[in-house]
């Protein structure tokens, strides 16, 4: 279990994140929602241990800037594109902690290759990761984490720039993860993804929590509404599944 208590971080003379107070359970999704400039990403990179913050974050009951054995993976919304490495290489750096680079196994080498598939990108292996799409890269970016076989990932965004038939391919591989024990973090601006995958939301604004509790309850919040200042509405299907979409008349 990650237990964040009486987080807070400073950039400048802004406070980003102010008091936070959350538990994230072990081998579960838990997804952060709110407006743009809420502090998910900063919250991100405090859980990864790469922010400096006050406070304390214990990852199973160490705190994370002391863990340098912790495997992490992270799947930033705006990566650094390296020149000159092909996609095999790109995805193959996710086994370099355990082999050293250069080093693989025969076991890292049948990852890889099985992950490339599993995420659309057999084909690409080849290819420069700077020629890629924005949508490809995105993949990449999943697939050099899976390979990682990490214990905890954190996902900023993982669907922004993909096509609504690569999101629910790629979501779906990372749900997968749950069933090895993964504890997945992830932000979204798509809440009705958030619901369908994420067994815990928590609901951000201007760098607090305003409510975090199962997706269920938390959908269906007056404190949702609220984060987005009472610009969406909740639909229920009649599977019972919640569909979220902005209200055309802002006025009302």
């Amino acid at each position: 279990m990650i237990k964040v208590e009486d987080l807070n971080v400073r950039l400048g003379h802004r406070n980003v994140l102010k008091d936070i107070n959350v538990e994230i359970e072990d081998g579960k999704w838990t997804c952060l929602v709110g407006p743009n400039g809420a502090g998910k990403t900063t919250f991100l990179k405090a859980l990864l241990g790469s922010q400096p913050y006050s406070g304390s974050i214990c990852d199973s009951g160490v705190e994370v800037f002391r863990n340098h054995d912790r495997n992490v993976a992270f799947v930033p919304q705006h990566p650094q594109i390296p020149i000159g490495m092909s996609v095999s290489e790109y995805v193959m750096l996710g086994r370099s902690k355990r082999d050293g680079w250069g080093n693989e196994s025969n076991k890292s080498r049948n990852l890889v290759a099985d992950i490339l598939r599993l995420t659309g990108l057999f084909g690409m292996q080849n290819q420069y990761v700077s020629q890629l799409s924005g949508g490809e890269m995105q993949r990449a970016l999943i697939a050099r984490a899976l390979v990682q076989e990490p214990t905890l990932i954190l996902l900023d965004e993982p669907t922004s720039a993909l096509d609504l038939h690569h999101q629910i391919a790629v979501l779906n591989n990372i749900e997968l993860l749950k069933e090895r024990g993964v504890t997945i973090v992830s932000t979204m601006h798509d809440i009705t993804l958030a619901a369908m995958y994420a067994e815990k939301i928590v609901v951000m604004q201007e760098g607090k929590v305003l409510l975090h509790g199962t997706s269920e309850f938390v959908i269906h919040s007056p404190e949702l509404k609220a984060a987005f200042e009472n610009r969406i509405n909740v639909f229920t299907l009649e599977s019972g599944r919640p569909v979220i979409v902005a209200k055309k008349d802002l006025g009302n």
